[in-house]
């Protein structure tokens, strides 16, 4: 076989002869030096986690409805950041392997073919099976170095979900002026002072003006199944209790705006002081709290001495075909006890309610609010007892006062509205504690009443608490800690993870300088670079030194010589490939290595 070349193409392969002995910095560092971005991002990743750094509010106000509702695009920027950072990484790995082997190819002077296509490939991330092992591990594990650092990277930059706590200033109710709380006529022209705004209607006249609000809450004060009560908040505002309220509370959606208009606030938390309520009722058969006989047409009195009452017994009318369907809660006026009392006497339609009397004492607690925004959740806790803040129980006098009433106003002909709901806490807590029977009718009564005056009781504290910031103004300052819903930079897994992996790219780099010093005496000619295989394969090979010209004006090589000239037959050597060997020979001036020959060994 004859091996044809153009002279015009020999003379231009030949020029290429004069190349410098050693490629530049550039050549050598472009890449690795690349490094410097991918070890930045690293680096400033790893101390954002550390420092649990944080961006302005402006910023991630904006950034946190952009970033929800442009994810996919913004995805698809990671991405492909991701994969140019992975593409430093592996061009940085190649570039040490291809400058390695280099290096080791032309300083050794020659190497089989085999070996000569292991090094090609290995700075390629491709998989050819015809390689050796010891070359096909090492180049699988190269190709999958780029798509574990791509996703490392995009690990390490995908906004993720988290959360920050800042400060806010809350207003809540204050109880410093009590001078609006006190008990209003069931009149309406005498009613107390109100006022009513998208949130509700607040007021002074709570027993009176919010009547269906307190049935509601007395008649599911007990849950049939014995889970966690649930309850709205009497007003407009959507939110629910999840649990006792314990009175407080009651500023949430009224005076929180600062707050629940901020697009990414997700809860927040702060501290109210209020009462803690504590009900317990009995059975008190020797009670002087009666309803009398009828004194004039329907009219039925109620009176008697309670535990507490002062200078004069409790006396109240009710109406009534009969004393049947009457439910009368007498509730001394007495200023000076701090233990309250609510006597019940009742007629025949209510009878398991007649003769109970309960004692709500109220403990000054400061209590932990925590509200769910998006949710529209309210959890209450109590937290230690603290110095009473109205010394003249103005408030829980009036709010106790507010059963009467309530009874009064809600007694008809036919039927008890507050009874019930006293009822109906008492059946709801034989439902959910009492379905095989076993305790007595009389014990669940007194616990399904206890569980009724108690939420009757806290929500008009709350009510209260909601005049006095609604209608009163009167109102102080506390701290909210405000969880705010922010999107961080990353896992701090895939941080870690892509830290360590850059750095192991970077100490690779180090090693191989160190080791070649700087890769001192690199040739800039590269075998994986086909151009100059080409141009080193046509100054090797079995040389020729007679030329001839064919009908087309060809030039042909016919005899050989060994030394390297322009034109060249290629050798025909079959048999086993690894018998083959590739020698780097001389051009003969200056040394410059460029001509490749194989050889039979």
């Amino acid at each position: 076989m004859r091996q044809t070349i153009h002279e015009s193409e020999a003379s231009m392969i030949v020029s290429t002869a004069g190349s410098p002995k050693e490629v530049g910095f550039w050549e050598k560092w472009i890449i690795p030096l690349c490094l410097i971005i991918t070890t930045a991002l690293s680096s400033v990743l790893i101390v954002a986690h550390s420092l649990r750094w944080t961006v302005n509010g402006s910023w991630y106000e904006s950034s946190f409805a952009t970033i929800t509702s442009k994810r996919a695009a913004i995805q698809s920027g990671i991405q492909l950041l991701a994969a140019l950072l992975a593409l430093i990484h592996t061009s940085t790995v190649a570039v040490l392997i291809q400058h390695g082997s280099r290096l080791a190819f032309f300083n050794s002077g020659g190497s089989t073919t085999q070996n000569l296509k292991g090094w090609m490939n290995l700075g390629i991330p491709r998989l050819r099976w015809d390689l050796r092992l010891r070359f096909l591990l090492p180049i699988i594990a190269f190709s999958g170095l780029g798509l574990i650092s791509s996703a490392l990277w995009v690990g390490a930059m995908t906004p993720v979900s988290s959360t920050i706590v800042e400060q806010e200033i809350l207003r809540v109710p204050s109880f410093k002026n009590t001078t609006l709380i006190k008990e209003y006529p069931s009149e309406i022209s005498r009613a107390g002072p109100s006022t009513t705004t998208k949130q509700g209607l607040f007021t002074y006249s709570v027993g009176v003006k919010l009547l269906g609000s307190l049935i509601a809450s007395g008649s599911s004060a007990t849950t049939s199944d014995g889970s966690v009560r649930r309850h709205a908040k009497i007003d407009n505002t959507q939110y629910i209790y999840e649990g006792r309220s314990y009175g407080v509370g009651s500023s949430v959606g009224i005076q929180d705006t600062v707050i629940t208009n901020r697009t990414s606030a997700v809860d927040y938390s702060f501290h109210e002081d209020g009462y803690l309520p504590q009900v317990q009722c009995s059975h008190n058969r020797s009670m002087d709290f009666a309803i009398g006989s009828q004194s004039l047409s329907r009219i039925f009195g109620v009176s008697g001495w309670l535990p507490d009452s002062v200078g004069s017994q409790q006396y109240s009318e009710y109406v009534g075909h009969s004393t049947d369907a009457i439910v009368a809660v007498g509730v001394a006026h007495s200023p000076k006890s701090i233990r309250r009392y609510v006597s019940i006497a009742a007629g025949k339609s209510y009878l398991a309610l007649n003769a109970t009397q309960c004692t709500i004492d109220f403990t000054p607690t400061r209590f932990n609010v925590s509200v769910g925004i998006r949710g529209r959740k309210i959890t209450v806790l109590p937290g230690g007892q603290i110095d009473d803040f109205d010394s003249q129980r103005n408030l829980t006098r009036t709010v106790v006062r507010q059963f009467e009433l309530i009874s009064n106003d809600l007694t008809n002909f036919y039927e008890s509205i507050l009874g019930n709901a006293f009822l109906s806490s008492i059946t709801a807590w034989n439902i959910s504690f009492n379905e095989n029977g076993t305790v007595p009718e009389a014990e669940t009564t007194l616990r399904g009443l206890e569980n009724a005056v108690t939420a009757m009781t806290e929500s008009m504290l709350a009510a209260y608490g909601a005049a006095q910031l609604m209608v009163g103004n009167f109102s102080e300052e506390r701290e909210a800690n405000v969880t705010i819903g922010v999107f961080v930079i990353g896992e701090i897994v895939y941080v870690v993870a892509i830290a360590i992996l850059n750095a192991l790219v970077l100490l690779a780099v180090v090693v191989e300088t160190i080791r070649t010093r700087g890769w001192k005496g690199l040739p800039p000619f590269d075998f994986s670079d086909p151009e100059w295989l080409i141009t080193a394969s046509f100054r090797g090979g079995e040389l020729s030194h007679t030329w001839n010209r064919d009908a087309e004006g060809t030039v042909v090589a016919q005899s050989t010589m060994k030394g390297p000239i322009s034109s060249y037959t290629p050798i025909e050597q079959r048999g086993d490939e690894d018998q083959h060997h590739v020698e780097v020979i001389s051009e003969g001036g200056g040394g410059r290595r460029v001509a490749l020959m194989l050889q039979s060994r």
